[in-house]
């Protein structure tokens, strides 16, 4: 068995009218995925697929959570995943993915695999920088950074720097 052969949407077999189905993209997904960005997952994903005639209609519903180091202090961040992808999917001679709308797949295909689909809308969702609150940090990180930063040459700066940072902890 496949590492993504839960992903698998039977197509051929479906009659016209309104289908549903649910994915899990957990840890283990993003693993599969050779992303070591992602720490954890737990996102759910529910598809809705319409057939009318040659057309398959899928929209998909991501919603969950995902753990990523952040960029700042590097312990891990939890960021809410709440995105939907729709897409039309065609029987054709050869596959086409050129349009981000329309996906054209072989007559052969009996079914489509959607793990490449998930992932890209899940890990789209992820900003570019994610980083905690201010004050919100690993307090030893945030403050080698801020000896980094500030240039502190001594324990004096560094006790100035933790300090600082502890404010900023209990401003929040």
């Amino acid at each position: 068995m496949g590492k993504f052969t839960q992903y698998k949407v039977q197509l051929a077999s479906l009659p016209d009218g309104h289908h549903e189905q649910d994915f899990e993209c957990g840890t283990e997904f993003f693993k599969n995925m050779e992303n070591p960005e992602v720490i954890s997952s737990d996102v759910k994903v529910h598809m809705d697929l319409d057939k009318k005639n040659d057309a398959y209609e899928c929209t998909f519903h991501c919603k969950g959570t995902l753990q990523v180091p952040c960029d700042r202090c590097l312990d891990p961040l939890d960021l809410e995943v709440d995105s939907d992808y729709h897409i039309t999917v065609r029987y054709g001679e050869d596959y086409d993915d050129v349009s981000d709308e329309l996906l054209t797949i072989p007559y052969s295909d009996t079914y489509l695999n959607v793990a490449y689909m998930l992932y890209d809308t899940i890990v789209l969702s992820i900003p570019l920088r994610h980083v905690h609150p201010m004050g919100k940090c690993n307090r030893a990180m945030a403050a080698a950074l801020h000896k980094h930063h500030a240039g502190a040459e001594d324990d004096e700066e560094l006790d100035e720097a933790l300090d600082a940072v502890d404010n900023e902890s209990t401003d929040d």
